[in-house]
């Protein structure tokens, strides 16, 4: 009977203190109780909605994910994601969340209407005509690459597939036993995805199967450089390795003592590379021996890739500058200041320099004195690499769906193209096509009229 008598007081207790902190909310924010009682799912869009309300639209978008990672058939997470991708710029997405929002709730009038406007992304004037769109997966992507009419791309997942570049046609889809943690290259027959497993991923072409892996020392940020004699393999702790295409085996390897990040470049015989304590180097491609570490310290890590061209190397630099430097000697020409960080790697067409900066500008460049030609402000930051077809300059820039194309000459702007969603890489060019990645994992090709 006394048990029976202290568990009935027990629980008068707890009921009791439910209705104090019942009380207490009510004093002070109604919705509390309701919050700490509701789902997972609930408290990631009260959360979300918080966020908004403060003006942080980005917290706003992770809440509303978190929320819909928690409940996937969460409608009001849903709905506030479509609305917020709409915002952005970001229309696939937004169509996306919108249309499974309104199969939730078929009778809401407001998410039909905001489902209406989101019409499909149409061919815009500019003089691209689009061949086809397809998924290569659903998860954020970490570059691609074009080569033999293929198209290999590299998810954060771990997922790496190819696609055939005339026709989106899928030849396979592998997953590594790792998140991959570089673009990828495609040549000489292989896929090379660097892992977070400090392992470089060596996959054939033709079916994607695992042929041997080189485990470095740290993560490889980079895509490697792949020859027929040597792919050479940049590492987050500061070590470049040459290794065998055949089977991985180590070549040679060095130290730069700093992480490197940028790939590698490679002519006459050379590699050359920058490092995160703003060294440049020339390296014996056969050898390894150090051939010059430029006389040039930026005053900032040198994250991009190079190019080497007409006997010299243009590379950019966390210190707002393009260097261009003696191939042979590391010997500087010339330096052009820029408002921000340099990450991508220039492009050199005939006797002009192309130079993207993070400081939302896009500089043409006379290639031997590095004066100014031409220079144009985007909306927004430039991190991958330009491409040219015919005398049009295509570029893309972050958080943006635009392709944008301006008249390599002049610098007049053309055109721009709404993709749909914002841009994973720059444009790529091969066989008279363009081809796009969407942050959501979507390929576009366009033939080049």
């Amino acid at each position: 009977m006394r048990r029976v008598i202290r568990r009935w007081a027990f629980l008068i207790l707890i009921i009791g203190g439910l209705g104090v902190v019942a009380a207490a909310c009510s004093a002070t924010d109604s919705g509390l109780l309701g919050a700490l009682l509701s789902s997972p799912a609930a408290r990631f869009v009260a959360e979300g909605d918080r966020q908004l309300a403060e003006g942080r639209m980005a917290e706003a978008v992770l809440a509303y994910r978190q929320a819909v990672a928690h409940d996937a058939n969460h409608a009001p997470a849903l709905h506030k994601l479509g609305k917020l991708y709409a915002g952005q710029g970001r229309t696939r997405l937004a169509r996306q969340h919108l249309q499974q929002a309104a199969a939730l709730r078929p009778n809401d009038a407001e998410i039909a209407a905001e489902l209406q406007a989101l019409s499909p992304t149409q061919a815009g004037d500019g003089p691209l005509t689009s061949l086809w769109l397809a998924f290569a997966n659903a998860g954020r992507p970490t570059g691609m690459a074009v080569a033999e009419n293929a198209l290999a791309v590299a998810f954060e997942d771990g997922r790496v597939a190819l696609l055939d570049a005339a026709t989106a046609a899928p030849r396979w889809e592998i997953r590594l036993p790792t998140r991959a943690t570089s673009a990828p290259t495609l040549a000489e027959g292989l896929v090379l995805v660097g892992g977070e497993d400090a392992a470089l991923h060596a996959l054939a072409a033709t079916d994607g199967r695992p042929l041997w892996r080189y485990q470095a020392s740290a993560p490889i940020y980079a895509a490697p450089l792949a020859t027929a004699s040597a792919i050479y393999v940049p590492a987050g702790d500061g070590t470049f390795v040459a290794v065998a295409p055949a089977d991985g085996a180590r070549l040679w390897g060095l130290n730069a003592a700093a992480p490197l990040t940028g790939r590698p470049a490679l002519a006459d015989g050379r590699v050359y590379f920058g490092s995160a304590d703003g060294r440049i180097y020339g390296v014996d491609a056969a050898t390894g021996q150090e051939l010059w570490g430029s006389g040039i310290v930026a005053q900032g890590a040198v994250e991009g890739e190079p190019l080497v061209a007409d006997g010299r190397v243009f590379i950019g630099a966390g210190d707002s500058r393009l260097y261009a430097l003696d191939a042979a000697t590391g010997g500087e020409y010339w330096r052009y200041s820029t408002p921000d960080a340099i990450y991508a790697r220039p492009l050199v067409i005939g006797e002009t320099v192309y130079a993207a900066s993070a400081g939302h500008t896009l500089t043409a460049l006379d290639l031997l004195t590095g004066a100014v030609r031409w220079e144009i402000a985007a909306n927004s930051a430039l991190r991958y690499a330009p491409a040219w077809a015919d005398g049009v300059l295509y570029y893309t820039v972050a958080a943006d769906p635009n392709l944008y194309a301006v008249d390599a000459t002049t610098g007049t702007p053309l055109w721009q193209f709404d993709t749909g969603d914002w841009l994973a890489s720059g444009p790529l060019i091969a066989a008279g096509r363009l081809y796009l990645l969407g942050l959501d994992g979507a390929v576009m090709a366009f033939r080049l009229r």
